[in-house]
């Protein structure tokens, strides 16, 4: 982009490659056919292929919303106001800045500031992307507050849940969770709920930290993670009811739907037993209900290393009223990212819970499970990976059940 156009278009110098791209206009009913949109597409495939651009940016008139949305269709996002900033025939427009980056144009940082600053009365001195999932991505503004915004619309019904979960509890707790400051659902500046909540200080509690505290202090971490749950536990939270059989009935359902004509009849037969002894488990159809929070891993639980002490519960996204035992599974996963199998049953025994075993059993179905949840979910959000990992575990699975048969 040439030097002057920085100054002109008030945007901000760095060692991308950018390209400025002008307006075009043309017949109403030529350009309502889509066609505005594919040549945007068209234009932006070129500029990388023969360019090696990393941006463009455009400058509409704010007063023509019907090519400001054909630009966003397109890919372009607003990250700025150009109050007056072009002469068009005698007078002073007022116009959008766009841009449309090849990298990360969904979480584009300039985007999102735009976005905040006018959904909420807020000025932002400092902003950051802290994470990035397949559900929702968020970011830090001004060292205090964290933003969510959900990428699909069950993760939106799932960020109005956790805001309408987390203002219940909040005062119904002797720990840290997120407070809701702010809450924006007019879908004018993004297509879905934009909510604001407090920062909790401190660090995903991980094994490398677990293996660094004494003895006492790990006995501390299960004693406050048993205090937490049987707050979360004994609250009289009743909405968003999940019903476990139900579920299992619905995911053997899609299953069939989705994968059973991938596989012989022996693999089918597999599944079904599977399934047939879900619906006839003892463990399974006693069923402790309670508010959950349903994702209880370490990445949720934020550490004061300088007190070596939890600090803060986050992301109740998954939080339903649901089985109780939902809390336990991660607390006794062996993986890289949990803490073991020994740390949980000693959570289980602070908690007061009356048969372990049972719960072991639980927690080892559960991790087996998975295989099932990588495909359906994997076809629910397209995660072309999940559906490959889990259908190769799943026919492993049942040719080792096959053979042992």
């Amino acid at each position: 982009m040439y030097d002057e156009l920085y100054d002109d278009y008030h945007y901000p110098r760095s060692n991308d490659i950018v390209y400025g791209m002008d307006q075009f206009i043309g017949e109403v009913d030529y350009w309502s056919k889509g066609i505005g949109t594919k040549y945007t597409k068209m234009i932006f495939e070129f500029l990388k292929k023969e360019r090696n651009a990393d941006a463009v940016i455009l400058d509409p008139h704010q007063d023509n919303p019907r090519a400001i949305r054909m630009y966003q269709k397109a890919g372009f996002r607003i990250i700025e106001d150009l109050p007056e900033h072009e002469l068009h025939e005698g007078k002073k427009e007022d116009c959008y800045l766009m841009e449309y980056r090849y990298d990360d144009n969904e979480t584009n940082v300039k985007a999102i500031k735009y976005i905040i600053e006018h959904s909420f009365d807020i000025k932002i001195t400092s902003i950051k992307l802290i994470g990035n999932g397949n559900d929702s991505f968020a970011y830090e503004v001004n060292d205090n507050m964290i933003f969510k915004f959900p990428r699909h619309e069950k993760a939106n019904e799932n960020l109005l849940k956790e805001i309408e979960i987390l203002q219940y509890l909040e005062n119904k707790t002797t720990f840290n969770i997120p407070k809701v400051l702010y809450v924006n659902n007019d879908n004018s500046n993004y297509k879905y709920c934009i909510a604001c909540f407090t920062k909790i200080n401190g660090v995903s509690l991980s094994k490398e930290i677990y293996e660094r505290l004494t003895d006492e202090e790990k006995d501390k971490l299960a004693q406050d993670l048993a205090r937490f749950l049987k707050e979360l536990h004994s609250s009289n939270y009743n909405k968003y009811q999940v019903d476990t059989i139900e579920n299992y009935k619905k995911d053997y359902a899609r299953l069939v739907e989705l994968i059973f004509d991938k596989l012989d009849d022996n693999e089918k037969m597999v599944i079904n037993n599977i399934y047939n002894s879900i619906l006839s488990n003892d463990d399974m159809l006693t069923i402790n209900k309670s508010l959950v929070h349903n994702d209880f891993s370490c990445g949720n639980i934020l550490f004061d290393t300088t007190t070596n002490r939890i600090s803060g519960i986050i992301d109740f996204g998954d939080s339903c009223v649901s089985d109780t035992d939902n809390d336990f599974y991660c607390l006794l996963e062996d993986s890289d990212e949990e803490l073991g199998r020994c740390f949980g049953i000693k959570v289980l025994n602070y908690y007061g819970y009356d048969n372990i075993e049972k719960m072991l059993r639980k927690s080892d179905f559960h991790e087996f499970y998975w295989m099932f949840e990588k495909i359906i979910y994997g076809y629910e959000y397209n995660y072309n990976d999940w559906i490959t990992e889990g259908l190769s575990e799943l026919k492993e699975y049942c040719e080792i059940s096959i053979k042992n048969k």
